[in-house]
């Protein structure tokens, strides 16, 4: 498919997020605030966040195949993921944890700052480098952009969801790097509104990222 298929992605992900916009933001909200919460938690925290964090996010994704469906998204949705097989969970946190380890090193070799240990990062970390550190896991998960769905929806399975989700990325790369690169520019815009913006830009990309599974996989 053409680049400018992201286009149409993002066109319906904004149809999907007016269906239900106040409970999509607040899947959004629950997502940033697991975050922060786990992140006061000494030493586990953080790593426990890796895990947990990415499994609450689908509840996003949960969300946008309701509204698909022609039904209401729910908050109950957030607990959907935590009732998928062990194969989902585990693709779903691999996926993250690779992506994770991409801004890690990121993070080390522009800053030296170690993201396992947030209250160790320098209070003068400026933008331009929490976005370089964003785009650098961004493009790194482009490949596995599917692997939730897949695993979610289609019970894929843990290395098919992985297949699956590559083989569409190396079919369509210009249509995921424009979605990347739209995805990157509404994260920008949620960190630079002081996050305030995510609660828009996060079930956005969600919503985004289903109708592109539904576009590339689900026919």
């Amino acid at each position: 498919m053409p680049a400018s298929r992201a286009l149409v992605w993002y066109g319906d992900a904004m149809r999907l997020w007016k269906r239900g916009p106040v409970t999509l933001s607040m899947l959004a909200v629950l997502t940033v605030l697991a975050q922060v919460a786990f992140e006061l938690v000494p030493d586990v925290g953080p790593l426990a966040a890796k895990i947990v964090v990415p499994l609450i996010a689908c509840g996003m994704l949960y969300g946008a195949a309701a509204a698909e469906a022609g039904a209401r998204p729910r908050l109950a949705h957030v607990f959907s993921p935590f009732r998928a097989s062990a194969a989902a969970i585990g693709a779903i946190v691999v996926s993250s944890g690779l992506t994770f380890a991409a801004e890690w090193i990121a993070a080390d070799a522009l800053t030296g700052v170690n993201l396992l240990r947030p209250t160790a990062t320098p209070a003068d970390l400026d933008s331009t480098t929490v976005l370089a550190i964003y785009a650098t896991g961004i493009l790194v998960s482009l490949p596995m952009s599917f692997v939730p769905l897949a695993a979610l929806f289609d019970d894929a399975g843990f290395v098919r969801s992985f297949t699956v989700s590559v083989a569409a990325f190396v079919r369509n790369p210009g249509a995921f790097l424009l979605y990347g690169a739209i995805a990157f520019a509404l994260l920008a815009i949620g960190l630079l509104t002081m996050g305030l913006g995510l609660v828009i830009a996060l079930p956005l990309i969600a919503c985004a990222t289903f109708v592109a599974w539904r576009d590339l996989c689900a026919r």
